[in-house]
């Protein structure tokens, strides 16, 4: 399922008050892509987005005693990692009356704030089939009802929960099929490479690493070795966010074997160390035919370092370059354009102007 598809049914799920589970692989990204929703359905609704757990608790109780008309509010629980349902349910609490006692339940923060009449935001329950039994059963009645003990959640509180495949992780719990019938059930949930390719230049990462995912399609390898990193999108977009401006193949191979599988990352050093090789780019923008002898590996790394080194070279030469590529391998012509619609906009105007028509349907057929 297209990642645009999943977020229309989520829009629609918020418009509609239905309630929705995400199951899939590890990694791929389902809270990315929740965040994102939040993101937008926010400025939908000309709302401030909040996101809970990255308040401290003077900014928590401000926000429980201010009108929420201006805020959307997005509560995270991992619910595999909180252990006692306390944190969700709340805690008993005696009263002394002047005639009785009677005990009530002291909820958590963020269900105070999510149970307001006029709260509006996402109440996300994460890794939901691997919690324990007694919060998983909490979590359905999350589901089910809309509530928690006495505290009913605010009819704009959009419930998606999220979890990873039976075949994907032993710990995970088959989800109750009475639970199914009443909410929206996404399974297999997966991502496209041209979709993270997408995602990646909208969220910058780091060009090597897009350059790589493009030449090899390769965004999940998985190891059944224990303590092997397994590649998947989460991986490179860790990888990205060390390795930006770093050109230390030492720390870069560290790195990647750090986060990637290991026949992965031996691909992606591999590839790092191509770029060393292209320090004489120039001569391949000048002559085609000295371009079109490199391996396929090499044409993906030799694009890249021109987009690294765009401010020197002049505008003509990269038009001319780009024509013959398009007509080669249009792939890599498309991907040498966005990198410098992201490098240097003012320059992919400049060029994009000058493009033959042709070459223009061909990029973008």
């Amino acid at each position: 399922m297209k990642v645009e598809t999943l977020k229309k049914i989520l829009h629609k799920c918020f418009e509609k008050k239905k309630s929705i589970i995400l199951i899939g692989d590890y990694g791929i990204g389902k809270s990315r892509i929740v965040y994102e929703f939040a993101k937008e359905k926010a400025k939908e609704l000309n709302k401030e987005l909040v996101i809970w757990h990255e308040l401290n608790e003077h900014e928590k109780m401000r926000l429980i005693n201010s009108n929420l008309d201006n805020y959307f509010i997005l509560v995270d629980i991992k619910l595999q990692s909180i252990g006692d349902p306390s944190k969700i349910m709340g805690i008993p609490i005696i009263i002394n009356g002047e005639h009785e006692q009677k005990i009530v339940w002291e909820p958590p923060l963020f269900i105070k704030v999510l149970c307001k009449e006029n709260a509006y935001g996402i109440l996300f329950l994460d890794e939901i089939n691997m919690a324990l039994p007694s919060l998983q059963s909490l979590a359905f009645e999350i589901f089910l009802q809309r509530k928690i003990g006495e505290w009913k959640l605010s009819d704009n509180i959009l419930i998606v929960g999220a979890g990873n495949t039976l075949e994907t992780n032993i710990a995970a719990n088959p989800i109750p099929k009475p639970l199914l019938n009443r909410v929206l059930l996404i399974n297999n949930l997966d991502i496209d490479v041209d979709e993270w390719i997408e995602w990646a230049f909208r969220n910058n990462i780091d060009n090597r690493i897009i350059a790589f995912v493009s030449l090899f399609k390769e965004l999940k390898k998985d190891s059944d070795e224990e303590l092997e990193q397994s590649t998947r999108p989460r991986s490179y977009e860790l990888l990205s966010d060390l390795i930006k401006d770093v050109d230390d193949i030492e720390f870069i191979e560290n790195v990647s074997y750090a986060l990637l599988h290991k026949s992965t990352a031996s691909k992606f050093i591999s590839f790092i160390k191509n770029l060393e090789k292209f320090k004489n780019y120039k001569k391949y923008l000048e002559n085609y035919n000295e371009f079109e002898k490199l391996t396929l590996e090499e044409k993906y790394a030799l694009i890249t370092i021109i987009s690294k080194n765009l401010k020197e070279i002049e505008n003509e030469k990269i038009i001319k370059f780009i024509s013959n590529l398009t007509q080669d391998i249009t792939e890599l012509g498309a991907l040498l354009l966005n990198f410098i619609k992201r490098e240097d906009t003012k320059k992919f105007d400049e060029i994009f102007e000058k493009l033959d028509e042709n070459i223009i349907n061909r990029l973008f057929d």
